[in-house]
């Protein structure tokens, strides 16, 4: 399949590519808690920050982003940001919230599951899983509606996400109505896929990354869990939500997205499958592409679909 040249917007992301460091993650972290504290929302959106006490006693931070003075029950979409399991939110995430709190009239809940190196598999997963079902517990507190939440991430978000969609199943506890999943990480490093293959060396994020991250997060094990760590791994995908799928053109992580498609058609799943071209991981950050806002509003559309919101609720209009 003959590959798309890099859009212009995305090759000022060529010069970066996360690294293979532990003290360079650290000092990133410090830089990008910092960015995004700065970094500032609609003014008709605020934010509320409490916490969620995981099943080992530690609390973690919930930010839920609402629209301002809003009294009424509404959606919500609770979302666990990427950064291979190891960096923190970034000023992008906290803009992508702010946007769709802006546009749709519903919550976001950004999630800090605990990271690595400090906390290894299955801590992130747990943490996730936790907050997914804290939330759900507390919806009337929260001024959410039980049954319209969703769930999504990037990269290794999107992994959290599939893996709590399938302790969901597994535990028989509270469905999510969608999975919003971009670039989503599924696999392990030895994925038979064209991408992991021909990345090993892309901007950004590449296989030698995936293969560094796997080493640090997984080192002591998979606890009997590795087809949530790994959700391709699974053998059934019957009865999990709906998705909705975006990848990036050159990412080793690009089957991953494709082969999630793929098993959940077969299992009967409805799936809508974004590939976007001429991209890298990550393209979501350069927010004024052409590309990016395309992916939003797709984005924004299907969380209208599965939010069941009407014209009455007026979803307001990309860019006004």
């Amino acid at each position: 399949m003959r590959s798309n040249p890099v859009k212009k917007e995305f090759r000022k992301l060529q010069s970066f590519v996360m690294p293979r460091s532990i003290p360079a993650i650290r000092m990133i972290n410090w830089i990008l808690k910092f960015t995004t504290y700065l970094t500032k929302t609609d003014r008709n959106v605020e934010i509320q920050k409490k916490t969620v006490t995981t099943r080992d006693g530690a609390k973690i931070a919930i930010d839920i982003f609402s629209p301002m003075n809003s009294t009424r029950i509404l959606p919500c979409l609770v979302y666990f940001p990427g950064g291979g399991f190891m960096m923190s939110m970034t000023p992008a995430h906290k803009r992508n919230a702010d946007i769709i709190v802006s546009r749709l009239e519903c919550k976001v809940i950004l999630v800090s599951y605990r990271l690595a190196p400090k906390h290894l598999f299955p801590t992130a997963l747990f943490d996730a899983v936790d907050a997914y079902k804290d939330i759900c517990a507390r919806a009337d507190e929260l001024g959410i509606d039980p049954l319209r939440i969703a769930i999504g991430g990037d990269s290794s978000g999107g992994s959290l996400t599939a893996g709590v969609a399938l302790m969901m199943r597994q535990e028989n506890g509270p469905r999510p109505i969608l999975q919003l999943m971009l670039y989503p990480a599924l696999g392990q490093v030895s994925l038979n896929v064209r991408s992991r293959r021909k990345f090993s060396d892309a901007p950004v994020f590449n296989t030698k990354v995936l293969a560094f991250i796997n080493h640090i997060v997984y080192h002591n094990g998979y606890f009997g869990l590795k087809q949530y760590a790994f959700p391709l791994t699974q053998e059934s995908f019957i009865d999990l939500p709906p998705a909705y799928i975006e990848t990036a053109e050159y990412d080793c992580l690009h089957g991953d997205g494709i082969r999630y498609a793929e098993v959940l058609k077969d299992a009967g799943i409805a799936v809508m499958l974004v590939e976007t071209k001429g991209t890298y991981h990550g393209y979501d950050t350069v927010m004024t592409s052409p590309v990016v806002q395309q992916c939003m509003h797709q984005r924004l559309a299907r969380l209208k679909a599965a939010f069941g919101i009407t014209e009455n609720e007026n979803m307001k209009v990309v860019g006004a």
